[in-house]
């Protein structure tokens, strides 16, 4: 015999058996299909919620996508920026010589050497000596003349 039955009084035994016959015979009448149809139709009838979260919606992602773009384009501009600024900008000239007088040649010399003055700090040191110079010094020396 099963020690558990054996441990159970007879009024529970009782009680538990008119339970589970209940059960079987509710169980024989519930129909899946009629149970499925009846959810659908309540369903239809009430609508389906939305469930989408506050994040998902397309104005919010709108309005992220937006301010991706602007933070985007600032920090592009801010890099272009700092990097214009760090490199000097360098147009070749083409002066035609030929139809220049001495003086004209002077004067565009000498405005030549305030613009090299103007973007190059001087690379020669104040006594003129070229020895105790670097070699990044020596290259600037000579990128001057």
């Amino acid at each position: 015999m099963d020690p558990m039955k054996a441990e159970l009084p007879e009024k529970l035994e009782a009680a538990l058996r008119s339970l589970d016959a209940r059960a079987a015979a509710e169980s024989a009448r519930v129909s899946p299909e009629r149970v499925a149809a009846r959810v659908l139709e309540r369903l239809r009838r009430e609508g389906i919620a939305e469930t989408r979260v506050w994040w998902l919606r397309p104005a919010v992602l709108r309005v992220a996508a937006a301010v991706a773009l602007v933070v985007a384009a600032g920090w592009t501009a801010t890099v272009v920026r700092q990097h214009a600024a760090q490199t000097a900008i360098r147009l070749p000239v083409t002066i035609p010589v030929d139809s220049l007088s001495a003086g004209q040649l002077e004067s565009v010399l000498e405005a030549a050497g305030e613009v090299r003055a103007a973007n190059f700090a001087p690379a020669a040191p104040s006594n003129g000596s070229l020895d105790s110079l670097s070699e990044r010094q020596l290259q600037q020396v000579l990128a001057s003349l």
